[in-house]
């Protein structure tokens, strides 16, 4: 329980919810480049890959990420970061280190 009010307080920190967080969060570990398919999130997230389609065309929508056809299979959607979203993180993580500084009791 704690731990989705945290997702859910990070997600106001930029306007989302918890679970469109949790997105952000994911393709920022997972993305060297190219973008994460919706399936590799969804496996990481342990939930549908319909969740995570309908989820991430509603931070496409917000300018927080894009989604693409994948080249080879135009099934399977991309998903990337925005500039926007890496500006938004980046202004927020001195905050986000103290907050897992003070929850977890680490710093990174």
């Amino acid at each position: 329980m704690c731990l989705e009010e945290l997702r859910q307080f990070r997600g106001d920190v930029l306007g989302i919810t918890g679970p469109r967080w949790m997105i952000l969060m994911a393709l920022t570990e997972l993305d060297r480049e190219g973008g994460v398919p919706v399936n590799v999130v969804a496996k990481l997230m342990h939930v549908e890959p319909s969740f995570v389609t309908s989820q991430s065309k509603l931070l496409e929508k917000n300018g927080f990420l894009r989604r693409k056809p994948c080249a080879r299979d135009g099934r399977v959607a991309k998903m990337s970061l925005t500039d926007k979203t890496f500006k938004h993180l980046a202004s927020v993580a001195a905050q986000q280190e103290a907050l897992d500084e003070f929850v977890f009791g680490y710093r990174q």
